[in-house]
């Protein structure tokens, strides 16, 4: 069964459903997109998912639950699936640049190289684009020869806003699949400064230290695991590189 086969979307908002114990959040659209960005940031992609499927359970009309949802998708790697809800959610936002740029980028992520240039064309034409637009038109064009993906990368970051560190921990990641690891942990150490509480943030710098040798990178992966301890790929990370340091000195006596 698909998993989104039980979501039902009416056409009004439903109305907070409010617990009885004192104090606790009203569970609203805004409350689920709060925490499907929660669990984000700590690299939970299948709690984020749900939560931006809550989101649009409340209110089918809301943006950042159909682009958090395609998002998710494509973290958790089915990208088709993420180009097919793309698809819908174009439906109810046509033409919408973010829309087709996570359109792109699935493709991209679908080896559907000449369908994301496609689709990354379109979105970059439109008018008023987000980060998201010119960060997944950085990806696509990561690999080729020439200043296109930094020139990209900087655009994402010129018109993020209050979204800067977000959007300076994609461009880390991104910078990091290119080995491009001195530019990635400048924006890495950015990022964690306004996303302290992020484990994906601290685990993406940590990974970066590493590949560049640094010991700083033990204490970055150990913040992350303070911060979500169950985090296997953190772990296995962390044991790594306290390896590699233990043989570094070892050898170096």
């Amino acid at each position: 069964m698909d998993r989104f086969s039980q979501l039902e979307f009416s056409g009004e908002e439903k109305t907070p459903q409010r617990d009885k114990a004192p104090g606790e959040p009203v569970r609203d659209a805004e409350h689920y997109s709060k925490e499907a960005l929660k669990y984000w940031l700590a690299a939970d992609y299948e709690l984020a998912l749900r939560n931006y499927s809550r989101v649009l359970e409340q209110n089918h009309t809301r943006f950042d639950g159909w682009a958090g949802q395609v998002l998710m998708l494509i973290e958790l790697g089915e990208y088709r699936e993420a180009g097919v809800w793309a698809d819908k959610a174009l439906e109810l936002f046509p033409e919408h640049p973010e829309l087709l740029a996570l359109k792109a980028l699935a493709c991209a992520r679908d080896a559907k190289m000449d369908q994301a240039v496609a689709y990354s064309d379109n979105s970059v034409g439109k008018e008023n684009l987000t980060p998201r637009v010119w960060l997944s038109r950085a990806e696509i064009f990561l690999d080729r020869k020439g200043p296109i993906a930094e020139g990209c990368i900087n655009k994402a970051i010129g018109c993020a806003g209050k979204l800067a560190p977000v959007i300076k921990l994609e461009a880390g990641r991104l910078l990091c699949r290119q080995r491009n690891y001195v530019l990635a942990l400048q924006h890495l150490k950015e990022a964690v400064q306004g996303l302290s509480r992020s484990p994906l943030a601290w685990y993406e710098l940590g990974c970066c230290q590493a590949r560049l040798g640094l010991s700083e990178a033990v204490s970055s992966l150990e913040q992350c695991l303070y911060l979500r301890p169950d985090w296997k790929e953190a772990k296995d990370m962390l044991r790594k590189v306290e390896k590699r340091g233990f043989l570094g000195r070892l050898f170096g006596k």
